[in-house]
């Protein structure tokens, strides 16, 4: 089993490595990190309004008060960090992508913005003139956002490799000043070229957001979070944690989040306008039901400790890693009892992140609990998440306490095993 694990380690670790080292995957990681705070904000307003204020929601039943103008107040303010997210996000990836090539990363962020609106359509209406829709800017756009800013960095890197396209100011004009020169053919040229782009989806007679969104965005979603894909994906999530590699750097933060904050949005607009949510892999929905405690439900293994291990050593290691452990925060236990690198325990991480997701999926589509709409902080404790991140959904709290259980029965029988290598050791050690 060792040899297999080892053999494992030498394929999947470079690998890994790349992954984690890649520029554009690094760009959109810390593009999320920066406005998750954002999103959060904009889903507590969501929530509020979906659950407790308007007509026939918790406060009109108790107090008969529906705070409508206090409502219309917070759905502003949720519209306004939802609906422009691929803005954002194009500003971001631009500007982290520009400082990884030590770029002026402002010019490079503002740039990219205009050429995601030059390739984004404008309606005309006789009121109002040229108006953008926000469905564009919103979660819709994300992928067109992600292209926009790699390109855009792109070509601004190579056309300001050029000399010949460098105009050089006198001495006597101010740095600033003489920086903006030296840097517009380079921006006037990429825009040129994000218009001939534009010109050309005109031609096709539909905007590059669509082309994008039905060719490559949705395809790619439902691969991934088809039953096969995200069983394999999680195997693989479990697997590389199993080397000690935090794949929340590698796969959740840069790939799967973009694809569940989608659906997220999607679910928040349903709710919103009093619709049925229909996505059910979202981060909340992960966070609540395949990692209670941190990666491959670490809390249930603490748990598991307390009841069957006889190892003083482990069961100090749990108590440790208890109090992290409530709030998600799985190293004190990965790497202090080890998980990483023992075979003992991959395989239950791989089982309960699994049985997790299958209890929710179905708990989820039989109705019996409501769908994730809600983005929680990720340290909030477990049970709680599934309850806040579902609008207030008890059957949520009752499938994630059910899951909860079923991972410290899995846990179990694999804690008793290592409590057997224990006396194997010692063994070993009087022989010796």
């Amino acid at each position: 089993m060792n040899s297999l694990m080892n053999k494992l380690a030498k394929k999947m670790v470079p690998w890994a490595s790349k992954m984690a080292a890649n520029r554009y995957l690094t760009a959109i990681r810390d593009a999320f990190i920066t406005i998750m705070p954002i999103i959060i904000g904009c889903s507590f307003c969501i929530l509020i309004n979906s659950v407790f204020l308007g007509k026939d929601h918790y406060f009109d039943q108790w107090f008969h008060f529906q705070g409508l103008e206090l409502a219309n107040m917070l759905a502003a303010v949720s519209s306004a960090g939802m609906s422009v997210m691929s803005l954002l996000i194009v500003y971001l990836v631009a500007r982290n992508l520009a400082a990884y090539y030590k770029m002026d990363t402002t010019s490079n962020a503002v740039v990219a913005v205009v050429n995601f609106l030059v390739l984004t359509q404008f309606d005309t209406t006789p009121k109002l003139g040229e108006v953008i829709r926000t469905y564009y800017l919103g979660a819709a756009g994300l992928f067109t956002g992600f292209i926009a800013a790699f390109v855009s960095v792109e070509i601004m890197r190579k056309l300001g490799s050029i000399k010949k396209l460098q105009i050089k100011m006198p001495e006597s004009v101010p740095a600033a000043i003489a920086k903006s020169f030296n840097g517009m053919m380079p921006i006037i040229l990429t825009m040129l070229i994000f218009g001939l782009v534009r010109l050309c989806t005109n031609l096709a007679g539909k905007p590059l957001n669509d082309l994008i969104f039905n060719g490559l965005q949705q395809p790619l979603s439902a691969l991934v979070t088809s039953p096969i894909g995200i069983v394999i994906i999680y195997i693989l999530y479990m697997l590389l944690w199993g080397f000690g590699i935090h794949t929340g750097f590698i796969i959740s933060a840069p790939i799967l989040e973009p694809i569940f904050l989608v659906n997220l949005t999607q679910n928040a607009e349903k709710i919103s306008n009093n619709a049925a949510a229909h996505n059910i892999l979202t981060k909340p929905f992960t966070d609540s039901m395949m990692f209670m405690g941190g990666a491959g439900n670490m809390l249930a293994l603490v748990i598991a400790i307390f009841i069957v291990s006889k190892r003083d050593d482990y069961r100090k290691i749990a108590k440790l890693g208890l109090i992290p452990s409530l709030f998600n925060i799985s190293e004190p236990i990965m790497f202090g009892l080890p998980v990483v690198m023992n075979p003992i325990l991959i395989i239950p991480m791989i089982l309960t992140t699994l049985v997790g997701l299958g209890v929710g999926s179905l708990a989820t589509i039989t109705g019996f609990m409501g769908y994730t709409y809600v983005l929680v902080p990720w340290t909030t404790s477990p049970l709680l998440n599934a309850f806040l991140s579902t609008g207030g959904s008890w059957g949520a709290l009752v499938t994630a306490a059910v899951v909860l259980v079923l991972s410290v029965l899995i846990y179990m029988p694999f804690v008793m095993v290592m409590n057997r290598t224990e006396k194997v050791e010692a063994s070993d050690d009087e022989e010796k």
